[in-house]
């Protein structure tokens, strides 16, 4: 049986991106033939010449997707991440020329409706990066695995929380995150459903042990999970905050947060990279940084 399902790629990467589709497709999506869409920012994927080349040796249901990226208007240029540069980890390694990542991770956590995407039109995404390669043959479709469980999420790789010190990139990735996730609880009235949310609540020292999370990547959802007034809300409020502009806030952790404040349950780990299918940057040596956006005035 085939799910109505999609497989969604940021790309920025050029050199990545046709191995990391030949991967996919070699080591799982022959079985398949789920519609893969490449969204990218600028003219990255504008050619032709590329586009064929894509249909001719990989698959010809690969679709391109120009999708557009602006920074909201209510955030000022001083607040911007980049701008913080009393931040160790902004003065280290994180210019202007690293905006695209805060787009990037906009993109994310705005995935369905996101202009210019057909995700309404799916049950399933599966959402892998362009450096990323299969390497070795998966033996399940996540959508059918997905479809099986109450979960409306599952990650192809879960890092669970160790009891070991934050380092400083930490705190400087999540300043105001968990402040802004103790006033969402009691704007919206929430019972927390998750041990480790309600234990912040009532530590002491939950500024410190907020860092030792567990946390997924590389996501399988259910897109029903976004139509859910739960998701919604929690959507708005993020987007309102501005804590992915200001302060790098990670749609990686932000959506296993939504999680562990909601429901009851993780979200399912396929183990799909500790069990060694998928190396989440195989293909990273050949082009490491991912090209910032053309515009950073956006």
């Amino acid at each position: 049986m085939k799910y109505n399902g999609c497989v969604n790629i940021l790309s920025s990467r050029h050199k990545c991106l046709p191995h990391c589709l030949k991967s996919l497709w070699d080591k799982w999506n022959y079985r398949y033939n789920y519609p893969v869409y490449i969204h990218y920012f600028d003219d990255v994927y504008d050619s032709q010449r590329y586009r064929e080349l894509m249909w001719k040796n990989v698959s010809e249901n690969i679709h391109f997707r120009k999708v557009p990226y602006k920074t909201p208007s209510f955030i000022k240029d001083e607040e911007l991440f980049y701008n913080r540069r009393d931040l160790w980890y902004v003065r280290a390694s994180f210019s202007i020329n690293r905006k695209g990542y805060l787009h990037m991770c906009h993109f994310y956590n705005n995935l369905y409706g996101y202009p210019n995407t057909e995700f309404e039109k799916y049950d399933y995404i599966l959402s892998v990066d362009d450096e990323s390669k299969f390497t070795k043959e998966v033996p399940y479709d996540f959508f059918e695995v997905l479809s099986n469980r109450e979960e409306l999420a599952g990650a192809l790789k879960v890092t669970h929380a160790v009891d070991k010190p934050p380092h400083q990139g930490n705190f400087d990735c999540r300043v105001g995150q968990w402040e802004h996730i103790k006033n969402y609880i009691k704007k919206h009235q929430i019972s927390p459903k998750s041990e480790f949310i309600k234990n912040l609540l009532i530590d002491p020292k939950a500024d410190i042990n907020y860092h030792k999370k567990s946390s997924a990547d590389s996501y399988v959802f259910k897109t029903e999970l976004f139509r859910t007034k739960e998701w919604q809300h929690w959507n708005k409020e993020l987007n309102d905050s501005g804590g992915i502009y200001k302060y790098r806030w990670g749609d990686d952790e932000l959506n296993y947060l939504f999680f562990l404040v909601h429901h009851d349950y993780p979200v399912y780990d396929f183990k799909t990279v500790i069990e060694g299918y998928h190396d989440q940057g195989g293909f990273r040596h050949l082009q490491d940084y991912a090209p910032g956006v053309k515009d950073n005035s956006r």
